[in-house]
């Protein structure tokens, strides 16, 4: 599924949402490092607390991995530790910033 399938056939938020954070709609690439490798991915949200990434393949993403994070919009963007705390097989994954 691409991350454009996912727009068109996301569901609908439950009308009661748990989250610590409003989540802000926002397509931006970001790269991720995660031990030695560096990956670039479509951000599909974000919130004060963490992101939301498209990734078509997750097998090499685990669940509480850490990982750093950058959004490549701008020069010089800080770069941030993070940890996978959500996996969608082969949709995407979230992020919470540590």
């Amino acid at each position: 599924m691409t991350a454009n399938d996912y727009r068109k056939n996301a569901p609908k938020m439950a009308k009661q949402d748990l989250r610590k954070h409003e989540r802000i709609k926002h397509q931006a690439n970001i790269q991720v490092s995660a031990e030695t490798e560096v990956y670039t991915f479509e951000m599909r949200d974000f919130s004060e607390s963490g992101l939301y990434l498209f990734c078509s393949d997750t097998r090499f993403i685990k669940l509480q991995q850490r990982v750093r994070v950058q959004t490549l919009e701008f020069e010089g963007a800080p770069i941030l530790d993070a940890k996978v705390v959500r996996l969608e097989d082969n949709v995407g994954f979230a992020i919470e910033f540590i």
